[in-house]
């Protein structure tokens, strides 16, 4: 997977730009609130159709002006393609190769990323919440399909709360709609723990590489159910979770078990890395989940997503630098962001094509 050429028009702080790439390490630098972050926020648009950043796609257009537009040149193993994006106010557009998507899934798994931003440390600190995001983006990549189920199941959920919130309901009310949701629920779980299984030795390995063997970090599943090991003993479980939990969940007026309330954790030598670890540890441990990640997503489709590094570069000691630029920028398509170009010494920039940005404009080569 390589992104080839990017053309920005009205994104963010940029008005009119096209960045062409390197297939291996592109690095780009600049003082702070320059631009560089909504450069690899483009990219990760590209293939998602969404910002990494901002909740709201209008956020997004250049300050004064009515629309933006994302136009990339992306090679996969279907091809070269071309993604556009075009968002104006109460309007929103996506085409490949010229021709017009009516379902956002048809977009997802054309361009595929992998990206580590500094607030991606909510990972390890932040609730559930944010570690059922990070399960769900790189599934919805890997299976299209899993994005409909999502839907669904939210759809779902959301019409079960609905009625809850009403008052008392007897069983037989929710016969029809607790059949839905484990239907769901249990495609969502069993897809998890999966993803999640195929990740646990890849985990191991890229961390013990990172931690120079010092540290072992294993993932574990936690499902707000206890579920079995097939689809139907996941589903089986889920339905009877909802029965009995039916009266507590309608004087609380919300559904309380399900893969909506779904964890994993991350233990670092047996303890639990959201508690235990330093700011260090857990970066290390983020890093390690996200490049264990792009190995994952490389050996299930065939092809390395595209790595995107944005303001964490700078904070790894010089072994895990060496790891990102000798080990993994060999073989996956890496862009960097920083703001410290001159710590980084000649032997690590060889072979990078270097960006300077600077208020909304992208210059190539030193500045």
């Amino acid at each position: 997977m390589l992104i080839k050429e990017l053309e920005l028009v009205n994104y963010t702080n940029f008005s009119q730009q096209t960045v062409s790439f390197s297939p291996h390490l592109n690095i780009f630098y600049g003082a702070n609130a320059q631009g560089k972050s909504n450069l690899i926020d483009s990219i990760f648009f590209l293939g998602f159709a969404r910002s990494h950043r901002y909740p709201n796609d209008l956020a997004l257009i250049r300050w004064g002006e009515e629309y933006f537009r994302l136009k990339g040149q992306v090679q996969n193993c279907r091809g070269l393609i071309t993604i556009e994006h075009a968002v104006k106010k109460g309007r929103k557009s996506v085409k490949i190769n010229g021709q017009a998507l009516t379902r956002i899934k048809d977009l997802l798994g054309q361009f595929t990323t992998v990206i580590f931003t500094p607030d991606d440390l909510s990972l390890l600190k932040g609730g559930p919440e944010e570690r059922r995001r990070f399960l769900n983006r790189h599934l919805v990549q890997l299976s299209p399909i899993y994005y409909d189920y999502s839907l669904t199941y939210q759809r779902i959920l959301q019409q079960r709360n609905a009625l809850l919130k009403k008052g008392p309901v007897r069983a037989g009310e929710m016969e029809i709609w607790d059949e839905k949701l484990s239907r769901y629920g249990s495609l969502l779980i069993q897809a998890r723990r999966q993803l999640l299984t195929k990740l646990a030795p890849l985990v191991s390995e890229v961390h013990g590489r990172l931690s120079g063997g010092q540290e072992k970090l294993v993932l574990s599943y936690e499902p707000s159910v206890a579920a079995g090991e097939t689809l139907a003993e996941i589903q089986a479980g889920l339905r009877a979770s909802l029965t009995q939990r039916l009266h507590q969940d309608s004087k609380n007026g919300y559904t309380s078990v399900g893969p909506h309330r779904d964890d994993f954790t991350c233990r670092i030598n047996g303890r639990d890395a959201r508690i235990y670890a330093s700011q260090g540890q857990q970066r290390t441990a983020v890093l390690t989940l996200k490049l264990a990640m792009v190995q994952l997503m490389a050996d299930l489709t065939g092809e390395y997503p595209v790595l995107l590094l944005d303001d964490v570069f700078s904070e790894l000691d010089p072994r895990r630098r060496e790891y990102l630029l000798h080990t993994v920028a060999q073989r996956v398509q890496t862009v960097i962001t920083t703001t410290e170009i001159t710590a980084l010494t000649a032997p690590e920039m060889e072979g990078a094509m270097v960006f300077h940005v600077s208020q909304g404009k992208i210059g190539q080569g030193w500045h």
